[in-house]
């Protein structure tokens, strides 16, 4: 085998390693091909394709629209200075840096997702560009492999005050994680070590700080992606080293001072202690990703017990109905502790169990692509679909409410409801946005899940298939023996749950086709059939059902998935929803915008009514030019007085309700046709 040699510098001196050709099988977003630990793996980036359905023109447009105007953004001189930082860094322009500290791996979210399409459309124009970014970004890293242009730019140019880790809040280890990811992705996509090459000294810079000056390294892992990027890179390179340096990542939190460390950065205690998610949403997400990806390695049943622990606070206490995280624009940590001078301020906190407010909630987007990662390598460790139930919820109702459906506006935040009459100064708009200047963090972070999103349709396990997300898709792919599998899939999934597996090649040995029965269906509402006779027993919600069989091109699996438009409602510990209704179909949770209600009913004064609920119809339609399915229903328009400005409480006056029909969109589909108001949760009459 063919080894493809590289010079890196660690520490003092340079190390000779090498990097084999991948294997079939070692190529996937997420590499647990190797992984002791982890039940499947992913198949190579580009195995998997959409060819249709909702996601197949959500791809489309993120192929034609959201990277490429990524890219205008990044590369403007008025509306973003990241690509400019690198070049200025790089010393091929002169000026100063601009931006936030985190633009360097905000910028790199962007490649990673350019190097997705390139997996799946192999465009010699778009190889050629990524070839043009990575020769700046070489030139831009200092030769110890520490990159952050916030640092270099005024170190090149002489100024002897700025330092490394100057401030616990400047990113540098996050902007090196995402250069990590984005590396192991652009390697698997085109085989090149480039970007690796950069990747691997950032690494080596890392461990080299984690040898010397862990106290400090530790107190400097804002965001901690780079727990991920290192376990990645030990995916790619086989390095043992990366390994020992993601577990001693983890162990070194606990050398935070109590006087630094904070629920915020959840550093406040040793991570073995937690019970419970706290802070800074998107900190605690891509943490707890991160070591989900350690335990895939060596099995460290400690740590998993510990995230398994606070998987379950959040999806059982603290998960929004949309599957977005981090409800608090603010919050207290330790709250409600005797010891009022212990007391922080948590930004995008998680904030108390139950603690699920609409009108304020925050959700930043970045924090649902965090919970995405970490709810799919808990998928992977434990093989539970509960785990790609939660992937599924939020790819649906978090991820692709932030972007329009253009391609080119975008949330910071996420509310799940909107009145024009709560004109508190929040922080962050409600309204969509062509650029995010102060924070452009979620724009990239969301286009690359959309971008990748093909990756998790399928996964492998030793001769068994598993079919995780539903869509129109077609996978030609190979288990690591090099035994192939080729097969697509129709259907209209997620507006129906009609969906047929056609078997285009199979190994001439038993395999097992895993079809994930998603656990918001109910009992008998799952069917499967192979070559149209059915299947003995019931399929469970919440399982795999499986089907195990030598399998020939031509065989067909029919899976039937009898759903229809469902009220639902929350646990009554949470305040916000109290007598309120929501109402989904499959997965997609839907809403009320003000734009679809008849003159004079206002969106406070709508209620619904549970005997109603199988009135509910279906209708097609495109919203800026998305096909998607919109529901109407029976409410009530309740014909209360209006309140006047300033009146807090007032005697109940008897409503006069009269019935309409009221028309609900996709969550995801909010805010496309201007500045409306918008409620996910509707009074029960």
């Amino acid at each position: 085998m063919k080894l493809i040699s590289i010079l890196l510098l660690a520490g003092a001196g340079f190390v000779a390693f090498a990097v084999a050709p991948a294997r079939a099988g070692e190529r996937g977003l997420v590499d647990t091909t190797r992984s002791p630990d982890a039940k499947m793996y992913m198949p190579d980036l580009g195995d998997a394709k959409w060819t249709g359905g909702l996601w197949g023109e959500r791809f489309a447009v993120c192929r034609d629209t959201m990277v490429p105007h990524l890219w205008e953004i990044f590369s403007s001189d008025t509306e973003s200075h990241a690509w400019a930082n690198y070049r200025i860094a790089a010393g091929l322009q002169q000026g100063k840096f601009a931006g936030p500290p985190f633009n360097d791996g905000d910028f790199l979210k962007w490649f990673e997702a350019l190097a997705q399409i390139y997996a799946v459309t192999h465009d010699p124009k778009i190889d050629a560009q990524m070839d043009e970014i990575i020769a700046v970004i070489a030139k831009a890293q200092r030769e110890d492999g520490y990159l952050h242009t916030q640092t270099i730019i005024p170190q090149r140019q002489g100024d002897p005050k700025v330092k490394e880790f100057a401030d616990r809040n400047h990113f540098e280890t996050y902007n090196m994680g995402h250069l990590m990811t984005a590396a192991c992705v652009h390697y698997r996509a085109t085989g090149k070590t480039t970007l690796l090459d950069c990747a691997r000294k950032a690494a080596d810079y890392i461990d080299h700080l984690c040898q010397t000056v862990p106290a400090d390294l530790a107190r400097n892992a804002i965001c901690p992606s780079h727990y991920m990027g290192v376990v990645e890179l030990y995916r790619t390179t086989h390095e043992p080293r990366y390994l020992a340096l993601a577990k001693r990542l983890i162990e070194i939190r606990s050398l935070v001072p109590e006087d630094v460390g904070s629920d915020m950065n959840q550093d406040r205690v040793p991570f073995r202690q937690m019970a419970e998610a706290v802070g800074h949403a998107v900190r605690a997400n891509y943490l707890y990703a991160g070591v989900a990806d350690v335990v895939a390695e060596d099995g460290d049943q400690s740590l998993f017990k510990t995230v398994s622990k606070i998987a379950d606070n959040v999806s059982g206490e603290k998960l929004y109905i949309t599957g977005a995280t981090g409800a608090l624009y603010d919050g207290a940590s330790p709250d409600g502790s005797k010891d009022n001078g212990a007391i922080k301020t948590v930004h995008q906190a998680y904030g108390r169990d139950y603690e699920l407010p609409n009108l304020t909630a925050y959700n930043e987007s970045c924090a649902t692509v965090g919970y995405v990662l970490w709810q799919w390598r808990m998928f992977e460790l434990t093989g539970d679909a509960h785990y790609a139930d939660l992937v599924e919820q939020s790819l649906y109702n978090g991820v692709l409410p932030a972007i329009g459906l253009e391609g080119k506006t975008y949330f910071y935040v996420n509310a799940l409801r909107k009145l024009k009459d709560f004109d508190w100064p929040m922080r962050w708009s409600r309204t969509r946005q062509p650029n995010i200047k102060s924070s452009f963090c979620c724009p990239p972070n969301v286009v690359r899940t959309i971008a990748e999103a093909q990756d998790y349709i399928y996964t492998l396990s030793k001769d068994a298939l598993w079919v995780n997300l539903y869509g129109s898709s077609a996978l030609d792919t190979a288990w690591i023996d090099g035994s192939r599998i080729k097969v697509s899939q129709e259907t209209d999934y997620p507006w129906n749950g009609a969906v047929k597996l056609t078997i285009g090649e199979a190994p001439a040995r038993e395999i097992a086709l895993k079809f994930r029965i998603p656990g918001w269906l109910h009992a008998g509402a799952a069917r499967l059939r192979v070559n149209g006779q059915p299947v003995a027993g019931e399929p469970a919600p919440g399982s795999y059902a499986e089907v195990k069989r030598v399998w020939k091109a031509g065989d067909t699996v029919d899976l039937s998935l009898d759903f229809k438009p469902a009220l639902w409602e929350a646990n009554p510990l949470v305040e916000e929803t109290t007598d309120q209704l929501a109402v989904r179909l499959g997965p997609i949770v839907y809403c009320l915008e003000s734009n679809d209600l008849p003159a004079g009913v206002r969106l406070t004064d709508v209620a619904l009514a549970l005997d109603d609920a199988g009135r509910m119809t279906e209708h097609r339609e495109k919203i800026d030019g998305a096909s998607l399915v919109t529901l109407t229903l029976p409410a009530f328009a309740m014909g209360r007085a209006t309140w006047k400005p300033g009146q807090l409480y007032r005697e109940v006056a008897a409503p006069a309700p009269h019935e309409f029909p009221l028309k609900l969109v996709p969550y995801y589909a909010w805010g496309n046709r201007g500045d409306t108001e918008m409620s996910v949760w509707l009074p029960l009459r």
